[in-house]
């Protein structure tokens, strides 16, 4: 059964939705606020232990996806000299 162009478009929306929460900036986003939320004193000592651990595996991705273009950078630099 084909979609109504309404469906397509609903589903268009949603996957845009889902992939712009999914993007490292809306995840550095979230949990900016959840750090203001922390220092507010909103949170327990698990909650901010939590959090810390989450910020520390963000950091680590963005680490390695940084050397990972660094890298391709460097590939495309060698490759421009030849």
């Amino acid at each position: 059964m084909a979609l109504s162009p309404a469906e397509k478009q609903k589903r268009y929306r949603e996957r845009r939705k889902a992939e712009d929460q999914a993007s490292p900036d809306a995840i550095e986003r979230e949990l900016l606020i959840e750090v203001e939320r922390c220092e507010r004193g909103e949170m327990s000592d698990q909650e901010r232990i939590a959090l810390a651990d989450k910020a520390a595996d963000l950091a680590k991705d963005f680490l390695w996806r940084a050397h990972r273009l660094s890298r391709v950078a460097m590939k495309l630099r060698a490759t421009e000299h030849q």
